[in-house]
Formats: C-alpha cells, sequence, structure tokens
C-alpha cells in the first residue's frame, strides 16, 4: 500500500501491527490529458512517471457495504483515517512548500503552475495549488500519477477520492477536466475517462463525464475519434472545500461519480453518454486498462484564470468515503 502521510510514522509507533512505512523513489515527469466535449476544440494526452513510499492499512468495512453505488462509504469518514482501505494516499504534508510533490507525482504546467502551498489545506498544513493563467485555448496545470506499484489496480476497477477548493467556474461553454484516468484499451488505441464540466447554469457550471481518444488526433489517426459527453444538472461547487469520488470499472466500461458523499446518479455511464461529436450516441465507451491518474485543471476554451487546490487525495479498490 502505497501511503505518502508525515502521520504514517506516528501510527507506526502507536500501533505497530496496524500500519507501516517505507520509502521508495522515483522520477516524475509531465502527464497532459486531452480532447473536449461538444464545440470544443482538443490537444492529446502525454504520459509520465512517478513514485510514492509504502505502507499499510487495516479495519476495512465489508466490500458489500462501500461499493454500494448510493451508500456512503464509513472509511476516512466516520473512522477517523483518511487512508483507510486505499492502496494509495497522499496528503501532501511531507513535501516542501513551494516546490513540486515530487518523485511521487509527475507535474505539468502548461499554461499555469502548480506547487505545495500553505495558504489553503483541507487536512494539516499543505495542499497542492494549481493555477491556471487566462488562456486563449488549451491548457492543462495537473499533477499526475502512473506509478506501476499502484496502477494498473486488479482487475481494472479503480476507486479515487479527493479534497478541492475550487476558487471559481466558467461562468461560458468551457469544457475543463479536474479528474481523468488514461490507459491502453484492447483495441489498440488509448483512451480518457474524465469528470470535469462544461455548460454554465443559473446557479455554476454543471458536471459532465467525458470520453475521449488522443491517439486520433495523431497523425496518422490511431483508433476512432469520439469526444463523448454525459451531462448533469449538478454544478461543481466553488468557494469551499468539497470531495469528489469517482469509479473507473474498466470491466464494465461504467463511471460513477460522488460528491461530498452523495452519488451524482446522472453522472454514472454505463457503456455508452448522451452523444459523441465524432460518433453515434450508441458508440461504446471502451475503457482503457488505467495506467495513469491526473488531478487539476484542464481546459480547451478560452477562460479567465482559475485556481484549485487539491488534498488528501487517495486510491483504492472500493470504496473510500471523503477524508475526515
Amino acid at each position: 500500500m502505497e501511503h505518502h502521510r508525515v502521520s504514517c510514522l506516528v501510527g507506526i509507533l502507536a500501533a505497530a501491527a496496524v500500519a507501516g512505512c517505507s520509502s521508495g523513489d522515483g522520477d516524475g515527469a509531465p502527464a497532459a490529458s486531452a480532447g473536449a466535449g461538444p464545440d470544443a476544440t482538443v490537444d492529446s494526452a502525454a504520459g509520465s512517471d512517478a513514485s510514492a513510499n509504502d505502507a499499510s492499512a487495516a479495519d476495512a468495512p465489508s466490500a458489500a457495504d462501500v461499493n454500494a453505488p448510493d451508500a456512503r462509504a464509513d472509511a476516512g469518514v466516520d473512522g477517523g483515517d483518511p487512508c483507510a482501505n486505499s492502496i494509495f494516499c497522499d496528503d501532501f504534508e511531507e513535501y516542501d512548500a513551494g516546490g513540486l510533490p515530487s518523485p511521487t507525482w509527475g507535474a505539468n504546467q502548461n499554461g499555469g503552475a502548480l506547487a505545495v502551498d500553505e495558504t489553503r489545506a483541507h487536512s494539516g498544513r499543505r495542499a497542492v495549488k494549481m493555477s491556471a493563467a487566462a488562456s486563449n485555448g488549451y491548457r492543462s496545470v495537473m499533477i499526475s500519477l502512473s506509478k506501476p506499484s499502484v496502477l494498473p489496480v486488479a482487475n481494472n476497477h479503480l476507486f479515487g477520492r479527493m479534497s478541492f477548493y475550487l476558487d471559481s467556474s466558467p461562468t461560458t461553454s468551457v469544457h475543463w477536466t479536474f479528474i481523468d484516468g488514461y490507459g491502453a484499451t484492447a483495441s489498440g488505441y488509448h483512451a480518457l475517462y474524465r469528470y470535469g464540466g462544461q455548460t454554465p447554469s443559473a446557479n455554476g457550471n454543471t458536471l459532465m463525464a467525458n470520453y475521449d481518444t488522443p491517439d486520433s488526433y495523431s497523425s496518422p489517426p490511431v483508433g476512432p475519434s469520439s469526444d463523448c459527453y454525459l451531462h448533469s444538472a449538478t454544478v461543481v461547487p466553488t468557494g469551499a472545500w468539497s470531495c469528489a469520488e469517482w469509479e473507473f470499472d474498466g470491466p464494465k466500461n461504467t463511471m460513477r461519480f460522488w460528491l461530498d458523499g452523495a452519488a451524482v446518479t446522472d453522472l454514472t455511464m454505463t457503456g455508452t453518454g448522451e452523444g459523441c461529436v465524432h460518433q453515434p450516441k450508441t458508440f461504446t465507451w471502451l475503457a482503457p486498462t488505467f495506467s495513469r491518474i491526473d488531478l487539476g485543471w484542464e481546459s480547451y476554451q478560452a477562460d479567465p484564470a482559475r485556481t484549485i487546490w487539491i488534498d488528501d487525495v487517495a486510491l483504492g479498490t472500493q470504496r473510500l468515503g471523503c477524508a475526515p
């Protein structure tokens, strides 16, 4: 289990039988994802490599309890341990303020900058701050995890969780991404499962699931063009810490999303979405083998500056719940 927590050592001294820590090292590299929703421009994806520290966790609730789509996981909520049941967990406390969260994470700073920051944190003192500069088109300011000891997970069925603080959301139609999973499909091309948004409403910018196949933008193209979408009526929260959870179920070509512990059911994608820019509505969102996770801010049309903080990231093979 990969735990990046300063508190992990304290936990060992208090309860050596429950958890352990060891260090690992490797190199991180920038990673950008790409694509767009309806009426959008696109860019292609890039790979990355990263590493993390090792640890373990215990006291997991049953899989039936935490995996129920409409049930809130107890881990990290009632139990108080944000890393319970995870295979990877990072609260960003061990990195130097002002620096990158490396070597655990790769850093993509295309059209902005990111750094470990102490001005705002969900837990402890530090989080990662992504500052996306005003742009006339594509920009990507994201951290990227692709360590082979973490990803892909067994059976390619991945759950994730992060706390995020978004300063503002677009007031015009701008496709943006703050979570994506990338990898190769069984059909020989790469694909992205994404969560973000695009459409403004009276209450804010509404969330959206997106599927894209970035190899189709290469020359010559590889695989099908896609750019598929599934819109939600739920708006992304701004100006406060919120919790995003996601499920990428590769074998079932399924995506699910929870916001602050509640299922956002109109973001559940089971094989197909509302439509695609380059394919019929019946086009299958063929899941890749998820070998990389990107978190931060990426957008594809003209948009003012945006800032997002991310903290308490965890990955697992069952639902993790929100960090306390």
